[in-house]
């Protein structure tokens, strides 16, 4: 798979300060908490490959959430992100069309079927999180809360110094 991650960031170009702030953190929260669940939940459902298949789908949906964050855009509704995703593909969290996602997300499976291929899912994931240019805390591990906990007081501090409104971090703290 030779997809570019992150190009915008890579290439100098980004949200303004404020914004930024917002939107990595927004986008780490989502790749730690949410994206590793689905993961997990692959994990866990090797032998249900219907679940499987739901799973890959909300991954799926979950990435052009970050995509479109990633841009500074606010997502669309949650039924409308995977159409969106397949219509366009992605362009901030790496460029790939909506052609090439359905490849890797096996979705000429037949739903419902009796096989679930997620391993250009799991590539996929793994280096979305391996290229991110930052921490993401892992609140699955045994030291995950301590990671969640700091990662938040980081993401404070940044809204200081940028002069951003450190409220959007409030429901990541109820989450915690």
């Amino acid at each position: 798979m030779d997809l570019a991650f992150f190009p915008d960031v890579r290439a100098g170009r980004g949200l303004p300060p404020e914004a930024a702030v917002r939107s990595w953190a927004t986008v780490a929260w989502l790749l730690s908490v949410d994206g590793r669940a689905y993961v997990e939940d692959l994990d866990g459902g090797a032998d249900q490959p219907q679940l499987r298949q739901v799973v890959k789908l909300r991954l799926l949906e979950l990435l052009a959430e970050i995509d479109m964050r990633l841009t500074g855009a606010e997502p669309g509704g949650e039924g409308h992100q995977l159409a969106l995703a397949l219509e366009y593909g992605l362009s901030a969290a790496c460029r790939v069309d909506g052609g090439e996602l359905a490849q890797l997300f096996a979705l000429n499976e037949e739903f419902g079927g009796d096989a679930s291929d997620d391993t250009g899912v799991r590539e996929l994931w793994a280096r979305l999180c391996q290229e991110f240019p930052g921490q993401i805390p892992d609140p699955l591990q045994a030291s995950g809360q301590r990671e969640v906990l700091q990662a938040l007081r980081d993401w404070s501090r940044l809204c200081e110094a940028t002069g951003s409104d450190a409220a959007f971090l409030e429901p990541f703290l109820k989450d915690a």
